[in-house]
């Protein structure tokens, strides 16, 4: 996470983009408290956040991580992204299906995969204000 321009982004950079995420998972969270609860009462709303979670926490560490210097280059950026994500989200739905198959998509994957498209939209927004910049 340097600060020169040998790097990917500046500490100032990541740290407004941490804070944006954070804005963004708060007002996910807060859109959807009563339709989750609506939809499947109060494990909506346990499932609603889990999902939100398994989205938000590969965000966050691809935010820490793209200040390191081998992701100066977009390609590698982005693919270290999707790996990132992938790598989190698909044991987390193996794992839910496992463990309590009875979760359906009222409670957990719905919620899972809006959140997963909007925080693909998101990240391709910050990475496409990223690349002007450079």
């Amino acid at each position: 996470m340097s600060s020169s321009g040998g790097g990917g982004l500046t500490a100032a950079q990541i740290a407004k983009g941490v804070l944006n995420l954070l804005i963004l998972s708060a007002a996910l969270w807060v859109v959807s408290w009563w339709p989750a609860r609506g939809l499947a009462g109060e494990s909506g709303l346990l499932w609603m956040t889990r999902a939100l979670l398994i989205v938000v926490i590969p965000g966050f560490i691809n935010l820490l991580l793209s200040g390191l210097p081998i992701l100066k280059d977009p390609l590698k950026s982005m693919l270290l992204r999707m790996g990132l994500r992938i790598a989190v989200l698909l044991p987390a739905v193996l794992v839910v299906k496992a463990w309590w198959p009875d979760v359906g998509i009222a409670q957990f994957y719905g919620w899972l995969m809006g959140f997963y498209l909007i925080s693909l939209a998101f990240e391709a927004w910050e990475f496409s204000i990223l690349l002007r910049r450079r």
